[in-house]
């Protein structure tokens, strides 16, 4: 007789949002839209809660594992969305999650070889095993370089992707959730297990490099402060390459006209956060001296995510969901050039369910101006 193997348990996903303004109602309706069995929870939360009220409310009403963060916007089925708490509920026999703390962060290194041990050894005694990682950071930490780098040493067969937890302006600051807390200064990876979903993580961005150049002559990387580009005052080198003067500066010009890095075989956007007094520049990642940078521009944001994700089908055909990590300075850029709606109902159409960060990890890279994710479902032909 020939053997039979078992079908792959389906994925179930349920999607929530709310914009309740009480952390305990807020998460009670989330909760009557997601699966009361879910093998693992993500919340992307507005910072206008009460984060002490909101964490107890999580830990006493899910009985699944939960990762979760503060978001300056998020990604949902209506696309983007501001505000509330966007939710997302992942269901199936062939997947498991574990949120692992990682506080404090300089010690993310050891703390990121501790956790290499233990997914060493459950892989060595599940055969077929395989994992991926969801890593949320507290986006004001300037720690993301040193985590993600940490993480892809210890875990370098473990994809991982995630965000920076963010807060809109006038919000407190941003935090991720471990075990009934929101904690700032802190990291959360969430490692999926399964044996037969699929799954590809991804990156996307679609700034091109101008024929505008400039090099960063004084820097501090670990601040991410620039200091001076082609020997002025950074704000005003890269003014004068905008044509508009330094006192004009402002969120629009630095989210549609990032820096970006040639690293050969790939484009990094390095974000511009702010200006201060002095005209430098508050980077949202690590920059150093001495590096070549040109001021970006976008020639068709719509088409270039339309085409990243036919290429991310063609390795997960038809996937349940992609959880997103989407930088806030990509959705500024859209609102300004009156494309948010489009990029935002593309996403929804995608089953795409994340938030709006402060910046963005794939791999060992914290990059910003940039879409991550990862896209999970269940083989064709299975479950049925």
């Amino acid at each position: 007789m020939a053997a039979t193997t078992s079908p792959t348990p389906p994925l179930l996903v349920r999607r929530a949002h709310t914009t309740l303004p009480g952390a305990a109602s807020a998460v009670a309706a989330l909760a009557e839209q997601l699966d009361p069995a879910a093998s693992a929870v993500l919340l992307f939360c507005s910072g206008d809660y009460a984060l002490d009220q909101l964490g107890v409310a999580i830990e006493r009403t899910f009985s699944a594992p939960v990762a979760a963060c503060t978001s300056a916007g998020q990604v949902g089925a209506g696309g983007f969305e501001r505000g509330g708490i966007t939710a997302v509920s992942l269901s199936s026999a062939d997947l498991r999650m574990r949120p692992c703390l990682l506080s404090p962060l300089a010690l993310c290194q050891s703390q990121a070889a501790s956790l290499a041990r233990e997914q060493a050894e459950r892989a060595a005694a599940t055969p077929g095993l395989r994992s991926f990682g969801v890593l949320l950071v507290d986006g004001l930490s300037l720690w993301e370089e040193y985590v993600a780098s940490a993480l892809y040493e210890a875990l370098g067969n473990v994809p991982v992707v995630g965000g920076s937890a963010a807060v809109r302006q006038g919000q407190l600051s941003p935090a991720v959730y471990h075990a009934g807390k929101f904690v700032e200064g802190a990291a959360v990876l969430a490692l999926f297990e399964t044996q037969s979903l699929v799954f590809e993580t991804f990156a996307t961005q679609h700034f091109e490099p101008s024929e505008r150049k400039l090099v960063i002559t004084l820097a501090d990387p670990d601040e991410r402060i620039v200091y001076e580009l082609n020997g002025e005052p950074a704000a005003s080198a890269y003014a004068k390459a905008l044509g508009v003067a330094p006192s004009e500066l402002g969120p629009r010009h630095f989210a549609c006209n990032p820096l970006l890095l040639n690293m050969g075989d790939q484009l990094l956007p390095r974000a511009i956060r702010s200006q201060n007094p002095d005209l430098s520049l508050n980077m949202a990642g690590a920059v150093e001296e001495g590096l070549v940078v040109s001021i970006a521009r976008s020639p068709d944001p719509l088409g270039a995510l339309e085409r990243a994700l036919e290429q991310l089908e063609l390795r997960v055909p038809e996937p349940e969901v992609l959880l997103v990590f989407d930088c806030v300075l990509r959705r500024i850029e859209l609102e300004a050039r009156g494309m948010d709606q489009q990029v935002g109902q593309l996403m929804a159409r995608k089953g795409a369910v994340g938030f709006n960060s402060y910046g963005e990890q794939v791999g060992p890279l914290h990059v910003n101006h940039t879409l991550t994710g990862v896209a999970l479902g269940t083989p064709r032909g299975a479950g049925a």
